[in-house]
């Protein structure tokens, strides 16, 4: 099993893993609510386990009301939002590391942290490598 990052062959691509994770708030919680929990709660608690695995980044990227409300008005309402309320965003170097992060009983110790904060069977990921065609507002290659 081949476990670097990027495709053979290829240019452009960063050469890491990226781990996109598509999130749902819990039924009934505020938006701020939702925000101060996986800001200062739990992202919290996954920082050290992540950097203990040799993480390159991990960001939250949010889409709420006013989000929402924000890019209907800009578009007119020709939008379609995914119904979703936040990406969860891991990059590492290769699958290795992803797979000690995954796998480590610490990272599962997380999991009960999620009825908190989202509706976990709502979840959903992405794995791959990232191709870049502008970085720092440049065109790459």
């Amino acid at each position: 099993m081949v476990l670097e990052a990027g495709y053979p062959s290829t240019t452009g691509f960063r050469k890491v893993v990226k781990a996109t994770i598509l999130v749902k708030k819990k039924e009934g919680m505020t938006d701020a609510d939702f925000i101060e929990h996986y800001n200062h709660k739990h992202a919290q608690m996954a920082a050290p386990v992540l950097q203990k695995h040799n993480v390159i980044t991990y960001s939250l990227t949010y889409c709420l009301q006013r989000d929402r409300t924000i890019m209907s008005d800009m578009l007119r309402g020709q939008v379609q939002m995914m119904d979703y309320d936040a990406i969860c965003t891991f990059v590492f170097k290769d699958y290795k590391d992803f797979a000690k992060f995954m796998y480590d009983p610490a990272s599962k110790a997380l999991t009960p942290d999620h009825d908190n904060f989202m509706i976990e069977s709502e979840m959903r990921m992405m794995v791959g490598d990232e191709y870049m065609v502008i970085d720092n507002g440049e065109r790459v290659g």
